[in-house]
């Protein structure tokens, strides 16, 4: 159906979700057309689904796991559940102002997937990150168009959306669920022949970020690593109980 589905993944977010959906929903609202927002609550100790329950009236679905999904794992099982005809899937912290949502949708009208950038021309970050997540995030990216070829600068800021028809033909591609998700994701709709573009956005930082950057660097790299092992020719001799266990262990970091 013509609308927009949008999918929050949030662990632990009770803090940061009421304050994004008091932001993104009356702005939605105002458009005017058919909108959704999925919260996808995994494995929480908080009161994140309580949350998101108490704005049902106002097309805030809730969707409860009580096993980690990591963050990858909640965004395809909020695509599962979308209604709409155009997808995506923003951080629970709310990073871009709620008014550059549908600047973002309105760039799917001639590409398949639209990806938020932080490091194009025309971007601004409303809080500064710290200087050693801004070379991390350089250098990550540095990989992932060596590795992958994702002709992308920015493959990891929270908001993408895409045209249905291309999140139902990579759904069952993708094997990564931990942080390393988007690209994993990028890459196959990639593959699959979809058209990516970059649009610069006006972001900003959260201190109080879920992601422990330090912790979570050799565990997106092993992951970047193995997308690119998967995709080539004697990735098909991986063994599907290898991934799932690198899922179990590391697929919620």
């Amino acid at each position: 159906m013509p609308g927009l589905s949008i999918v929050i993944p949030a662990w632990n977010e009770e803090d940061r979700l009421a304050r994004t959906l008091s932001r993104y929903v009356p702005s939605l609202e105002s458009r005017g057309e058919p909108f959704e927002v999925i919260v996808v609550s995994d494995g929480m100790r908080d009161r994140t689904a309580d949350v998101a329950e108490a704005w049902a009236s106002r097309g805030v679905r809730s969707l409860r796991f009580s096993n980690r999904l990591g963050k990858g794992g909640a965004i395809l099982a909020g695509f599962r559940e979308a209604r709409y005809e155009y997808v995506g899937y923003l951080d629970a912290d709310g990073p871009i102002p709620p008014e550059q949502i549908y600047g973002l949708v309105d760039s799917l009208r001639d590409v398949d997937c639209v990806v938020a950038s932080r490091w194009i021309r025309g971007a601004t970050g409303v809080e500064a990150e710290p200087l050693f997540n801004r070379l991390a995030g350089r250098g990550w990216n540095f990989l992932a168009r060596s590795l992958l070829f994702l002709p992308l600068h920015d493959t990891q800021c929270g908001a993408k959306f895409l045209k249905r028809s291309f999140v139902v033909s990579v759904l069952r591609t993708v094997t990564l669920t931990n942080r390393a998700f988007d690209v994993d994701f990028l890459y196959h709709v990639r593959k699959a022949g979809g058209t990516l573009r970059e649009v610069p956005v006006d972001w900003t930082h959260d201190p109080d970020t879920r992601l422990p950057i330090g912790r979570a660097i050799p565990i997106m790299f092993i992951s970047l690593v193995g997308v690119r092992a998967m995709n080539l020719p004697i990735g098909r001799r991986v063994p599907a109980r290898l991934i799932e266990w690198f899922n179990r262990e590391w697929g919620h970091q």
